[in-house]
């Protein structure tokens, strides 16, 4: 499939979703609980500075996943280059930027934190770099990069893809690409441009606490995402 055609069915599939479930709705962002949102949500909270802004989301969608700051009092920008994505995450109290993930509307050393979840899985490995690229580019020196994204080689994450997939191909909705990225991967890119690994694990979907390290065995089996903190020194 061509990263157009991909691209193209992702549109289509949040469109169904945000129509089906309404902006507020983690659902509309691809999860399919609400409370594994919630989970992943609490992980990236848990690591952000929030003493250390501006603060964007990239691929915001609806622009959930930062919404508890703007309950205090930040801006937050949102970045997506979906229209329909961009209103509804503007309606939701995001700052939107409607842009692209691979050359961002954004000058250098400007952005304090940047979060960006379950979005590299729908990237190819060349988009992936320039996007890490990117955001080393436009972090100001102590920023960090939060990324996460799904662990697609678990056993639980393969089962449970499958089984959507099969359901999806049955009641005709476009398709979700799936796009393996290994976390030895993701370092390599960090470390290319300079960023430093400052915390790594893989999430969980059930169980506590929310995350267990990415060399624990287990976490082929019943994780759920990749999780990484990169700092621009």
């Amino acid at each position: 499939m061509s990263v157009i055609k991909a691209d193209q069915n992702i549109d289509a599939r949040y469109g169904f979703l945000r129509a089906r479930h309404g902006q507020a709705n983690p659902q509309a962002n691809g999860y399919r609980l609400g409370r594994f949102f919630e989970r992943e949500q609490r992980v990236i909270l848990s690591v952000l500075d929030q003493t250390h802004g501006p603060f964007l989301d990239v691929a915001c969608g609806s622009g959930l996943m930062l919404a508890p700051l703007l309950d205090k009092g930040h801006t937050v920008y949102g970045l997506d280059f979906n229209k329909e994505g961009c209103t509804a995450a503007a309606q939701n109290g995001l700052t939107i930027v409607r842009g692209d993930a691979f050359q961002m509307p954004f000058s250098d050393q400007t952005l304090g934190q940047i979060i960006n979840c379950q979005f590299l899985n729908q990237q190819p490995s060349q988009q992936t770099q320039c996007f890490i690229e990117e955001g080393a580019r436009v972090l100001k020196s102590g920023g960090q990069l939060i990324i996460l994204w799904r662990h697609a080689r678990s056993l639980i994450h393969k089962t449970s893809h499958s089984i959507f997939t099969f359901l999806d191909k049955f009641t005709g909705q476009p398709p979700f690409p799936q796009y393996e990225h290994p976390i030895q991967e993701i370092r390599g890119f960090a470390s290319t441009v300079g960023l430093k690994i400052k915390h790594e694990a893989v999430t969980l979907p059930f169980l506590k606490p929310d995350t267990m390290t990415v060399k624990n065995l287990s976490s082929n089996i019943i994780g759920a995402s990749f999780f990484i903190v990169l700092e621009k020194p």
